[in-house]
């Protein structure tokens, strides 16, 4: 007589069952992550344009700015002026040369660096009606204070998963912490 070897059908049943179980409790913390790593991801982008902003500021004398666009990837984009958008920094943003310093895009300025919306996170809000960050030739803003930017709003995102970034007047953009805290 031959062995045959493999599976019963209640053996099966019973790994699928236990494998069913685990997917359940696994569930949840995989959502916390994935929303996790879209915030890391999303503030990270903010920051490192923010300093690259900066930095072209510094390199080419002043006059580069970083500013809220509601269509950042189209043939020529513009700032948003005023408040007269409904969203915030996730519709996107452009960094541009301002060789005139009005801070304000012209048909004859450079486009530096172009972000497309922000689908990842639901908002991304200031403060106040901040829509462009104007650096000078020393890396500073033309801003008379500190600006906060909350990254992400409940629902979907918990207090925990949201993140507080602030610039400061002289440039330099931080993370605060979680949703509960502020920049002061």
């Amino acid at each position: 007589m031959k062995k045959l070897r493999g599976f019963t059908l209640i053996e099966l049943m019973i790994a699928i069952g236990i494998v069913a179980i685990l997917v359940r409790l696994a569930a949840p913390s995989f959502t916390q992550l994935i929303q996790s790593n879209a915030m890391t991801n999303t503030v990270n982008s903010f920051l490192s344009d923010l300093r690259f902003a900066r930095s072209e500021a510094i390199r080419r004398g002043g006059g580069v700015v970083m500013c809220r666009s509601d269509a950042p990837e189209a043939t020529t984009p513009t700032c948003v002026s005023g408040s007269g958008s409904t969203t915030g920094w996730e519709s996107g943003w452009i960094i541009f040369h301002d060789l005139d310093g009005d801070g304000t895009k012209d048909s004859n300025e450079q486009v530096l660096r172009a972000q497309g919306p922000i689908t990842a996170v639901n908002t991304i809000a200031a403060s106040s009606t901040t829509n462009k960050f104007q650096f000078t030739a020393t890396g500073q803003l033309k801003l008379s204070s500190m600006t906060t930017l909350q990254f992400g709003s409940n629902p979907p995102f918990a207090n925990e998963a949201q993140r507080i970034v602030c610039v400061s007047v002289g440039g330099r953009g931080r993370i605060s912490g979680d949703g509960t805290t502020s920049c002061s």
